[in-house]
Formats: C-alpha cells, sequence, structure tokens
C-alpha cells in the first residue's frame, strides 16, 4: 500500500494593512493549489471567502497582528487563524440594514465545519472545507442539510445588502441559497427528518 505523503502546512503572520486580508487569503489559496488538493474551484472561492471572513475579525476585534496556519490533512483542508483576544467568536444575526456581522455565518454556510479553541495568549478560529465527494452516506446527508438550513438563513439575512461588493456577494449566496433549497428538497423526498 502506497503512503500519500502531506504537504508541510503553510504559516504565515498577518500585519493590519490596506492588501493585508486580500494578500492572506490569496496565498492560502495559492497553498492549496501548489499541493494540488482535489477541491474545485467554486470550493476554493468559499475557501477564499471564509479565510477573508475570519482573518478580517481577528485583526478588525483582536488587534492588529494574526497568525494563520493551513493544512491539508489528505480528505480536508484546514484553515486556522490565532490572534490574541481572549474573547470567543460570536455567530450573530445581523438586521437586514447592518453593514457587518454576519461572517460568521457565512463561515458556517461556505465550510463544512468551524469553530474555535482557547490558547493561553487568545484563540484559534478555523474551518474545514472538503470536495463534496468525500462525504459519504449518512455525514454526507447530515453536511448537506446544516449547509442547506444555513445558506438559506443565510441568504434571508442579506437581502438588503446595499453596496456593490454585498450585492455579488448576495448574488453568490442566492445561487448557494438556490442549490441549497433543491438539496433540501432532495432529502425531503429521500425521507430524511427535518
Amino acid at each position: 500500500m502506497k503512503h500519500q505523503q502531506l504537504p508541510a502546512p503553510d504559516e504565515f503572520h498577518v500585519q493590519a494593512g490596506a492588501d493585508a486580508v486580500g494578500d492572506a487569503r490569496r496565498r492560502i489559496v495559492l497553498a492549496a493549489r501548489h499541493w494540488n488538493v482535489p477541491l474545485s474551484d467554486s470550493v476554493l472561492a468559499d475557501v477564499e471567502l471564509c479565510a477573508s471572513e475570519i482573518i478580517t475579525n481577528a485583526l478588525t476585534h483582536a488587534g492588529d497582528e494574526c497568525w494563520v496556519r493551513t493544512h491539508w490533512t489528505g480528505q480536508f483542508l484546514q484553515v486556522e487563524v490565532t490572534d490574541h483576544s481572549l474573547r470567543p467568536p460570536v455567530s450573530s444575526t445581523a438586521s437586514p440594514d447592518a453593514t457587518s456581522g454576519r461572517g460568521l455565518a457565512m463561515v458556517e454556510c461556505f465550510s463544512h465545519a468551524w469553530g474555535w479553541v482557547p490558547k493561553e495568549l487568545g484563540k484559534t478560529v478555523f474551518f474545514i472545507v472538503a470536495d463534496e465527494a468525500v462525504l459519504t452516506g449518512t455525514t454526507r446527508l447530515s453536511a448537506l442539510a446544516r449547509a442547506a438550513q444555513a445558506c438559506i438563513t443565510q441568504a434571508r439575512s442579506t437581502a438588503l445588502w446595499a453596496s456593490d461588493t454585498r450585492r455579488r456577494r448576495r448574488a453568490r449566496t442566492r445561487g448557494r441559497a438556490l442549490r441549497a433549497s433543491t438539496a433540501v428538497e432532495a432529502l425531503d423526498r429521500a425521507g430524511w427528518p427535518a
């Protein structure tokens, strides 16, 4: 049996600045492409969005710097962002006219899982993504149901975004919600319990 050698994690420091978040998210996706991870362009776009949100949160709420670690497990791409804040991340439901507060809801929607762990001098927030083919059986149905519910909720809460950037994200979220509602219909047809 051939043993697959996994790539070494990509770890780097992010200092707040005009291009910091964009540079960091691009580096994460470039690392994944360099490793030839079997993730579609759509999934890598989700990685970019999720990374953007948790790095922005770290720089906005926890200080002017954070540390990013990306690694491939052989089945999942995991992105971790460590900062100096001891305050846990909170996924909130923003009002439709709020200009912020949707970041972690989007991470929940576009990743397979996310969470955080306390550290001695701060915390690490992480998310994982996998190619949908990795998830099978009941695990796949559960992931589809969670993703569908999160995407539908997110699509409803973002219906009134006003700026051009947010309009582009809303259009993408609507597409996800449509795919999610199709998944929910398939689950209903399969007799999946609500």
